[in-house]
């Protein structure tokens, strides 16, 4: 366990914003973290590479016969390895699907995400019956606003979908958007209120070890 995909064949849904949340809340916590960002823009590399404060090791790879080698390579020797995909479909998306125990599909407040959410989800059973094992995947609601009427639509969207629905919420906290640039992960006020429950909930789905490999 410890293997999260974040994937959305939209651009701008917030995956990277959800990867960087991951990566630094656990370095914070002191466990070995990797990412891998199958992304074209490289943001997330650079994140990590430039601005991040938080130990992290980050590896860029486009080719999609690369992607699982590697996330197994990365996964021996950290205890997490997120993955963050290209904002749209691409082979790289199917194998970061297939190899991870949790996937996370963000979806801001607009019709085009939740149609690529969606898409993403369909996705995500074809891989599961591919490989004849269930990949749990939840939809994350990103740049959430609160009491307002888009928020309540999206909700009601989502659920008349189907779609599977973290109960944490990550809303349009300026905190969330200066941590591209101070290369820190909140952890006080609301923003870091928010990322702690998202985190909890993470593992409460089995996308973080559980305490026996930790202590090993």
């Amino acid at each position: 366990m410890g293997i999260i995909t974040i994937a959305t064949s939209k651009g701008g849904a917030g995956k990277t914003t959800i990867a960087r949340l991951i990566l630094g809340r656990l370095a914070l916590q002191g466990l070995p973290v990797a990412a891998v960002d199958a992304d074209f823009n490289h943001t997330l590399t650079d994140w990590v590479r430039a601005a991040s404060k938080h130990p992290i090791t980050v590896e860029h790879e486009l080719d999609e016969t690369r992607i699982v080698p590697l996330v197994e390579s990365l996964h021996e020797a950290h205890d997490i390895v997120v993955i963050d995909t290209a904002g749209a479909a691409t082979q790289a998306t199917i194998f970061a699907i297939g190899c991870a125990d949790l996937v996370l599909v963000p979806c801001q407040a607009s019709s085009a995400d939740i149609v690529e959410a969606i898409k993403t989800m369909n996705l995500i059973k074809s891989a599961s019956l591919m490989m004849k094992r269930t990949v749990a995947a939840r939809v994350v609601l990103t740049g959430y606003q609160p009491n307002t009427n888009i928020s309540t639509h999206v909700e009601g969207e989502i659920a008349k979908a189907n779609l599977p629905l973290m109960r944490a919420r990550l809303n349009r906290l300026v905190a969330f958007q200066e941590m591209s640039f101070t290369g820190i992960v909140p952890t006080t006020g609301l923003a870091g209120v928010q990322c702690a429950n998202f985190i909890d909930e993470i593992a409460s789905l089995g996308g973080i070890p559980h305490a026996s490999k930790l202590a090993s």
